[in-house]
């Protein structure tokens, strides 16, 4: 760590290192700064440097944005809870050591490094674009530098949100070590000196961002790029988490006793945090009423077609990863594929793979979503077929399915490609039902993943997540410290919105109980139920209860109970445009679907197949096969990471662990 030490005080000098094309110019570090920070080329590139860190190997690219965060909820469960490695279960089953190799690293390559290193070099722009950046004048180059500067705010806010959320309490460190070089050792602070200097931030980024269609040149009109909208969506979770309770120690200097409780104890600046939430939702609201999606699945296709044109997608913020060059954020949150799937066709003939996945690929299908949240569903809500997929593609003669060429013609009609070898869904049992979000078939047309690294954008806030904080801040959250809403906005009707795309009967009222469900329906998988748990001051009950319910689904007399069935039916369809079978007419998976349905004949094609018993897992529910936490306790002391052994022993008695690590 005594590296990280030396790269935080040379962070001035290497700022600028986050775009290899700058490289072949002057470089910046040998720059004044006072050239550096007035001219908006340079600044840009310093900006850049900040972004580069997200893409940095054991950070975003192949660690925070591949389920090792985030996972396992009452609703999404990764299936690296049964890993061999101790290393990958122990993040997925709030276990993590004190040395978990996967997050922590010797040698500065890991999170807690790089999110330290995004806000020093955050540091170093809000300074130098302060002192010399012109950002009071009038003319567009003052503009362009105080978008700029808005951009640093909230990428230093990102970085402090995200420290919290893994830690709990950090040392705040607002000033850049060029100016304070005893930061190095900063002290670790209660969170909340930290939330209220991010309620200024964020307010200051929202003040000096433009929406995105009005900012200039590569970041005008660009999703993977802050805008106002961004900043002030961030605000609103922000302030929605320091409203809320949380797992906190007794004191900051307590290595032992702790507590869930509200982060602010006063009732009157609960209700301002809150009045403050509920504005920046509405500034977006009321000025980007046009970014609701028609569809579902519109959102999530186009991130995995490389949309980026803000003014035509739902989502307001993505972190930007280079084209089939850095993030795997398919290779982990899509759907498992088999091998024959993504290589050569075992028969000599075609190539088997998907469309846009190159032979080679790599698919770990890491994250599945919770079978009780299957039943949970409405039968007719259009976001379940979307939230899950059923199976996982193959490539080979059909055998997966059925083992005779006769009874094959049958399940498999239409064959149109004149090959032994085909393309389909084959159906996986409840435990791996995989996340359905994200999907190689949706990848744009010549597009290719090889390797680990597909560079699809990893989601980080949409404009559905900003009708649900709106309506929850309307009614003062948890705590129900309601704020005055003088925005003309009507709370039930945002939330009626994401109901009626869905196809569901809307709600009549809404309550927390209303908004914790509906949060679940519509954002699941995309990273934030975690931390809504914490914030609720729930994630043990929820946990616990749902635990219980996967237990009784597991046993025979329990699905009965549960009005559940057995088995999934269904048939497959020939989709031209994927040249493959899809899983169609799917029975099963609602309660009350206890049976076979109306037209079930495996003459036209049906099949039918178990869903909970496996022969060589056995009931694949079982507490051994399916674990979702190792202990009730450590569902609470366990919801934070430990700050890592390595950091605390570098820091000179500044870091230290609460919790009992």
């Amino acid at each position: 760590m005594k590296y990280n030490k030396i790269l935080w005080l040379f962070a001035t000098a290497t700022i600028m290192l986050g775009c290899d094309s700058f490289l072949s110019n002057e470089s910046p570090s040998a720059m004044d700064v006072s050239t550096v920070f007035s001219s908006e080329v340079n600044t840009e590139q310093a900006i850049y440097g900040v972004y580069n860190l997200m893409g940095s190997n054991n950070s975003y690219r192949n660690r925070i944005a591949c389920g090792f965060v985030g996972y396992n909820t009452d609703i999404e469960y990764s299936t690296k809870s049964t890993a061999s490695k101790a290393d990958d279960n122990q993040l997925m089953l709030y276990d993590c050591g004190i040395a978990n190799t996967n997050v922590s690293n010797v040698n500065g390559a890991d999170i807690w490094s790089y999110l330290n290193t995004m806000i020093e070099r955050c540091n170093n722009i809000i300074e130098g674009v302060e002192a010399y950046g012109d950002i009071d004048g009038t003319s567009e180059h003052s503009v362009i530098m105080r978008a700029f500067l808005g951009e640093a705010y909230f990428l230093r806010s990102f970085a402090y949100l995200e420290q919290i959320k893994y830690w709990g309490d950090v040392p705040a460190r607002f000033v850049s070590l060029a100016k304070d070089p005893s930061g190095v050792d900063a002290k670790k602070e209660d969170r909340n000196v930290i939330y209220e200097q991010l309620r200024k931030d964020l307010t200051k980024a929202a003040d000096y961002l433009p929406w995105s269609p009005d900012r200039s040149g590569a970041s005008q009109d660009n999703v993977g790029r802050a805008n106002k909208a961004a900043a002030l969506a961030l605000l609103a979770r922000a302030d929605l988490m320091y409203a809320g309770k949380a797992v906190r120690p007794s004191t900051i200097e307590d290595p032992v006793g702790y507590s869930v409780r509200y982060n602010i104890a006063d009732a009157a600046m609960r209700q301002a945090v809150y009045q403050e939430a509920l504005e920046a939702c509405a500034q977006i609201i009321q000025h980007e009423d046009y970014k609701l999606a028609d569809d579902y699945a519109t959102p999530f296709k186009q991130i995995c077609a490389d949309v980026t044109k803000y003014s035509t997608m739902e989502h307001i913020w993505v972190m930007p990863f280079a084209d089939a060059a850095r993030g795997q954020v398919l290779n982990y949150n899509a759907p498992k594929l088999s091998s024959d799937a993504t290589g050569k066709d075992p028969s000599g003939g075609v190539a088997g793979h998907l469309h846009g996945y190159s032979e080679g690929g790599s698919s770990n299908g890491h994250i599945c979503i919770s079978p009780s949240l299957i039943y949970a569903f409405d039968k007719n809500d259009k976001r379940r077929d979307v939230t899950y997929v059923t199976g996982q593609w193959e490539y080979n003669d059909g055998n997966g399915e059925a083992s005779t060429d006769s009874a094959r013609a049958i399940i498999f009609p239409e064959d149109t490609t004149g090959q032994a070898y085909k393309l389909y869904q084959k159906h996986t049992q409840i435990g791996t039902y995989y996340l359905g979000k994200f999907r190689y078939e949706w990848m744009a047309d010549g597009r290719s993943l090889s390797s680990t690294d597909d560079g699809v954008d990893f989601p980080i806030i949409r404009y559905a997540d900003v009708l649900l904080m709106f309506a929850e801040a309307s009614i003062g959250g948890i705590s129900g410290d309601a704020p005055a809403n003088n925005t003309g906005l009507d709370p039930l009707a945002q939330v009626n919105k994401l109901r009626n795309r869905a196809g569901v009967a809307p709600l009549a009222k809404v309550g927390m109980a209303e908004i914790m469900q509906e949060r679940a329906f519509e954002l699941c998988g995309e990273y934030v139920r975690k931390w809504d748990l914490m914030r609720w001051g729930n994630l043990k009950e929820k946990m616990v209860e749902n635990q219980n319910l996967i237990r009784k689904m597991a046993t025979q007399d329990g699905r009965a109970e549960l009005n559940i069935g057995d088995s999934i039916y269904y048939k497959f369809r020939y989709d031209v445009q994927l040249g493959g079978y899809v899983m169609d007419s799917i029975w099963g998976l609602a309660k009350g679907e206890t049976s076979r349905p109306a037209t079930f004949n495996k003459k036209n094609g049906w099949q039918a197949k178990d869903l909970y018993t496996s022969e060589s897992k056995g009931y694949v529910l079982s507490e051994v096969n399916y674990p979702i936490f190792v202990s009730e306790e450590k569902l609470e002391s366990r919801q934070y990471w430990p700050i890592f052994s390595t950091n605390v022993a570098s820091s000179n008695g500044t870091l230290w662990n609460n919790y009992g690590y």
